[in-house]
């Protein structure tokens, strides 16, 4: 069954082989980024255990494409293979540790089926940037089976194995710091270690035992300690790059917003339809937080009335609730407010609860049990096979997007996608498209200016590079592209400020030497302009041939040092 599964996900997922890169985050994680670009080396190692680049601390999740570029090449097709193929291990280990724990074959394999094949799952492995997603998967698969393997005989080694899963899997994405909470919840049921529960979930009758319980806290205090220690250090990965918004920021709006997100996850996972990497911001609304809150309190209620008999509803429900409180809402990160890869680990815990639900009203037909189990994950695999092509490149994704609905950053990111493939007419569209949505959007706002210094209106490029910069003095193509209106002005000392500026921020950039050497060249300092061109060319760059031209005719012309 493992092997049936295995094969279906491959087949389901091989078009995304030969996808490109998008510029939505894969730029920062693998295609611009040069440490992952020269590989594995102790280089290497040293930037993935010390970035907090792309405002994360994942050192497996660097070394893995590290190691992706070293083994199969810088090309992106490399990426989109491991990501699949890592899917499918985590599917896998999945399976085996649903089996062992639920000890049913059918249940676990429509568990991981379903967690393998559902097409929400399409974000997590067809976007390169969303490795992490997969590694913590992984990692957390693993972690359950070694958490069983434990629970049948603790021990030290044993221990070591989960706490093991637990570092890997935080050291890919934060998402992996509720693993000690359902690791509890798999104390009371299927694993039935909490003391104090009716035989229907320990097996066995007795008194309330406090004790058996310190004790399960006790065991788990590094893992929870470990997992606090990861949400500082991400805190400040994410404070450093300006992704975290304030905790103290609109407390009011983001408490109403969570349950509304709830229900969001809720309505995907059940009804995947009209999908989008960024959905648009909706405007939240009393009534809609209430009656959300009400169908969470109502399901939660439920399910805890019948925790005696089916407490797999519990359980799954909780883990469900648990594992996205770090994504629900209330803490944001950037733009957006809800995102499909976010259901990649609760949606195992709602899937539990509905699927044991059916084996136990369907015990007396089994065949008819495989049957409907077969054609649930067959209306998956082809849904999933149906949404897949929107991620092939970046104009199909945010076209299928802004399909959906419109977002500022979906308007600015598919105008880069027209800027870079030739079309500035539609480029500038899409910006002017964004900035109304958003008028002091400051990564549209730079992205037009550039446009404008590159297609003769140097003067409208500074204004519009200005209030980028003043809405956010991080964005370095801000400063480069400031610089070269001013470079088309004739002021190269201006522009040669907003170069340095830009060098400082991202020193990797290999075009900002070229545009700096075109100010130094325009100062008549010739030295300082072929220092930033070899130093463009040592980036992988490639400097602007007439530049290089006129630069060295004009050191031919230079008399020789005396």
């Amino acid at each position: 069954m493992a092997f049936l599964l295995g094969a279906l996900t491959l087949a389901v997922f091989s078009p995304a082989f030969r996808y490109d890169f998008l510029n939505y985050d894969d730029d920062l994680y693998v295609s611009n980024n040069r440490a992952v670009q020269h590989g594995l080396d102790a280089a290497g190692w040293h930037y993935a255990l010390t970035s907090g680049d792309a405002g994360t601390w994942a050192p497996v999740t660097w070394l893995s494409y590290e190691l992706d570029t070293t083994l199969l090449g810088a090309r992106a097709s490399s990426y989109h293979a491991t990501n699949v193929l890592l899917h499918v291990a985590a599917g896998l280990v999945l399976f085996f540790a649903l089996r062992r724990m639920l000890k049913s074959d059918w249940a676990a394999t429509v568990i991981a089926g379903i967690f393998l094949l559902h097409p929400l799952r399409t974000e997590s492995v067809a976007w390169i940037a969303e490795r992490k997603d997969i590694l913590c998967a992984l990692f957390w698969a693993a972690g359950l089976l070694a958490y069983w393997l434990y629970a049948q005989k603790p021990g030290l080694a044993r221990w070591a194995l989960v706490f093991l899963c637990l570092l890997g899997g935080l050291m890919s994405k934060m998402m992996m710091v509720t693993f000690p909470f359902v690791l509890l919840l798999l104390d009371v049921w299927p694993l039935k270690r909490a003391a104090g529960f009716p035989p229907a979930l320990r097996g066995a009758a007795g008194e309330f035992q406090i004790s058996n319980w310190r004790s399960l806290l006790v065991e788990k205090i590094p893992f929870f300690l470990a997992s606090f220690l990861c949400v500082y250090v991400t805190s400040r990965a994410l404070n450093a790059v300006g992704t975290l918004a304030p905790a103290g920021g609109q407390v009011l709006e983001k408490l109403l917003r969570v349950p509304e997100n709830y229900v969001f996850y809720l309505g995907k996972i059940f009804w995947p339809v009209n999908l989008s990497v960024i959905y648009p911001t909706e405007k939240v609304t009393l009534s809609a937080a209430l009656s959300g809150g009400l169908l969470l309190g109502v399901i939660t209620l439920a399910a805890a009335w019948q925790l005696r008999r089916r407490p797999w509803l519990l359980v799954g429900w909780l883990w469900f609730l648990g594992t996205l409180v770090p994504v629900a809402g209330f803490v944001t990160f950037g733009h957006f407010y809800v995102g499909d890869r976010y259901t990649y680990l609760p949606s195992i815990g709602l899937t539990l609860a509905v699927v044991m639900t059916l084996e136990n009203f369907s015990r007396r037909f089994e065949t008819a049990r495989w049957i409907g189990g077969v054609a649930v994950l067959a209306l998956c695999a082809l849904a999933t096979r149906a949404d897949l092509p929107r991620w092939q490149n970046n104009l199909t994704l945010y076209d299928a997007a802004l399909r959906v609905g419109p977002h500022y950053v979906t308007y600015n990111n598919r105008g880069m996608a027209w800027f870079k493939s030739g079309d500035a007419p539609r480029a500038m569209a899409d910006f002017d498209a964004a900035l109304q949505l958003k008028p002091d959007y400051a990564t549209a706002l730079g992205n037009r200016g550039g446009l404008r210094a590159d297609f003769g209106d140097p003067h409208a490029a500074i204004a519009d590079c200005t209030a980028a910069i003043k809405g956010d003095p991080r964005l370095a193509d801000a400063w480069s592209n400031r610089g070269n209106a001013y470079n088309r002005l004739g002021e190269p000392s201006k522009a040669l400020a907003d170069y340095d500026q830009a060098i400082k921020l991202n020193p990797g950039q290999a075009m900002y030497y070229n545009n700096r050497a075109a100010a130094y060249f325009l100062l008549k300092q010739f030295p300082q302009a072929g220092a930033d061109l070899e130093q463009c060319r040592a980036l992988g760059g490639q400097p602007q041939p007439g530049l290089v031209r006129d630069l060295e005719a004009a050191i031919g012309r230079q008399p020789p040092a005396p």
